[in-house]
């Protein structure tokens, strides 16, 4: 009965030690237990058979880093949305075909020395190795924890001291740490000095644009000021368009953005308060998991969406409904935002022109994956051309890019290739920019300078501080105060991201640590 069992067994330590899975010894203990006493019954032994074996497969998937099954569930009616073709793409991602060889080695490995080595005994001292060396390891990331915080090097850590150790009281600490903060939008004079255009993409991380050749985008040396360690704190869009709508507040968990949410958190309304008009406008029809009535229901955008169907549609969303040319959107919206004049405009702007799963006309490959380059040079250089319509008009513009999330290209040991379940430092590291369009050069003949770089932790509260510094004291004034100045003391946030059943954490040891469901704090070495 045991023959191809301990197998399995020796598979998942060993897998359990790169890192691929988790691994719930005890349980794996009673099923190995359950499966070594001879049972001369015909009829009994093939009866714990045939239990053993979805005991055995449900015990992987559990002890796997995939969606728990009530994740799973709640994600039908997205899921069912998905193309078949796109799904065709997943299905093909799934294949390694390197893991595959390597799993066929073992098997014939097993099946030659089946009959001369007792691999009973070491299937039994695999599966107790796995909480000894966690016990080791939990041990020795204690230590390093709590001298990082004691020697202040935890930087980018959530708040450290004798707690420094324990993931869960970090957390707590860090939760009770943001709720107190807030930052309020003041103007110095009874209009605002400038118009404001955050640009919202999906699927765009630091990760994404390494791996593409792109990471030094010319469109990145436009900006003023660029945020090289931005954590958007969430992997979906949904949860990700309400962290940024309400930015104005310090991050919430993620259960907290679908309750009751302070007023002051919400960006566009605390805008409308100052005399901005505000807008939104998406480059797709806001239909998928209800993200349009998202929008307007809790991100304070009701009534706000402007009409989109005027612009050229330039590929296919992953449903099959039409994804619109962003500059000609963009532009179109300008025009008659300039035409109309008035008060001081606000515009909310997000597009998934980059997000996995998309169509784009004309090019050989289906594979979105092979598409995500040339859809990346394109966004870029529409966002390019837009900026500098912006700069001919001579209107005062702060321009806000602010990525949801990346778009996982790379994958890692427990994710295969735009999945994003797991919300890692890959997929929320974004490159978040503020362009200050209409600013006027002290020397005409000077070579456009360098952005101002801020490379420390920072998230949504650090950028509108920074905005809500710029309407306080406009940098369009004679007397304004330099960028630099202005960013001397940023208010910074310790990486902590989440969806719905997953945490990721940077501990005071400046390590990753995963959270699912209620199970425990892992490492996450991806």
């Amino acid at each position: 009965m045991m023959s191809y069992w301990n197998l399995y067994f020796l598979a998942k330590v060993g897998l359990t030690f790169t890192g691929y899975i988790g691994f719930s010894w005890w349980l794996n203990l009673l099923l190995w237990l359950a499966l070594q006493p001879p049972i001369g019954h015909r009829l009994l032994r093939h009866t714990r058979a045939v239990l053993a074996w979805p005991a055995a497969i449900a015990l992987l998937y559990a002890d796997s880093y995939l969606p728990t099954l009530g994740r799973v569930l709640s994600q039908l009616k997205a899921l069912a949305g998905f193309s078949a073709d796109y799904w065709l793409e997943l299905a093909q991602r799934l294949v390694n075909p390197a893991a595959l060889a390597m799993a066929v080695a073992g098997i014939v490995l097993y099946a030659a020395l089946a009959r001369r080595v007792r691999f009973a005994t070491f299937a039994l001292a695999g599966i107790l190795s796995v909480p000894l060396v966690a016990a080791i390891q939990d041990h020795q990331a204690q230590e390093e924890a709590a001298g990082a915080a004691l020697a202040g090097q935890g930087d980018g850590s959530p708040a450290g001291g004798a707690d420094a150790a324990d993931p869960d009281a970090l957390l707590q600490k860090f939760y009770a740490s943001e709720s107190q903060k807030r930052t309020q939008f003041t103007t110095a004079g009874s209009t605002p000095p400038f118009d404001i255009i955050l640009l919202h993409v999906c699927s765009l991380a630091w990760d994404d644009m390494e791996f593409v050749g792109q990471r030094d985008n010319p469109l990145l040396k436009r900006f003023d000021v660029l945020f090289t360690n931005f954590n958007s704190a969430a992997s979906y869009s949904g949860p990700a368009s309400l962290r940024v709508l309400h930015g104005s507040c310090g991050q919430t968990p993620h259960t907290k953005l679908y309750e009751g949410i302070d007023p002051q958190c919400y960006v566009f309304p605390n805008l409308e308060k100052l005399g901005y008009q505000t807008a939104a406008l998406l480059n797709h029809d806001g239909l998928y998991e209800e993200f349009a009535h998202a929008l307007e229901q809790r991100g304070g955008l009701a009534g706000k969406l402007q009409p989109n169907q005027s612009a050229p549609v330039h590929m296919q969303n992953f449903d099959g409904s039409p994804i619109y040319n962003d500059h000609a959107l963009l532009s179109q919206w300008w025009k008659k935002r300039s035409a109309q004049g008035g008060a001081p405009t606000a515009l909310y702007y997000n597009t998934i022109s980059l997000h996995d799963g998309n169509r784009v006309p004309g090019m050989s490959s289906r594979s979105s994956l092979d598409t995500y380059k040339p859809r990346l040079v394109q966004l870029m250089a529409d966002f390019d051309r837009f900026i500098t319509e912006l700069e001919n008009a001579g209107r005062p513009v702060v321009v806000v890019l602010v990525p949801e999330h990346g778009a996982s290209l790379r994958g890692d040991k427990i994710q295969i290739s735009g999945m994003r379940e797991i919300p890692g430092p890959r997929i929320t590291l974004v490159p978040a920019g503020v362009k200050l369009v209409g600013m006027k050069k002290k020397d005409p003949a000077a070579e456009p300078a360098a952005p101002l770089v801020m490379n420390q932790p920072m998230s949504y509260l650090g950028l509108f501080t920074l905005l809500g510094d710029l309407l306080s004291d406009s940098p369009y004034a004679e007397s304004a105060r330099p960028l630099a100045d202005r960013l001397q003391a940023p208010e910074t946030t310790p990486f902590v991201s989440e969806n719905a059943d997953v945490i990721v954490m940077r501990n005071a040891a400046g390590k990753y640590l995963m959270k699912s469901g209620n199970g425990e704090w892992i490492p996450y070495a991806y």
